[in-house]
């Protein structure tokens, strides 16, 4: 885990960075996997009816429905950001 606080430590300059940069396509298929899990996490999670919240403790009700709402938003969020970034580059 440490590894990963030094490579954000590094900047904007980093080789990460540019690598990144040169290779668009990599970093939207990498927002695309994200938002594939976050929306199917909280399709299964609405289907199921309970949610869960970063503890780990149930949510029920209402409040497990909105925030299973939000984690699909959010979801097709990201992925709309990585098939930008796939397009555009």
């Amino acid at each position: 885990m440490y590894y990963l606080v030094l490579l954000a430590q590094r900047g904007a300059d980093s080789e990460a960075n540019r690598w990144l940069n040169e290779h668009p396509a990599v970093l939207g298929l990498i927002f695309i996997t994200i938002g594939i899990v976050l929306g199917g996490s909280g399709a299964y999670e609405l289907k199921q009816g309970v949610a869960h919240d970063k503890y780990g403790n149930e949510v029920h009700g209402g409040m497990g429905q909105s925030l299973s709402i939000l984690r699909i938003v959010a979801g097709a969020g990201v992925c709309i950001f990585g098939l930008y970034k796939l397009v555009a580059g």
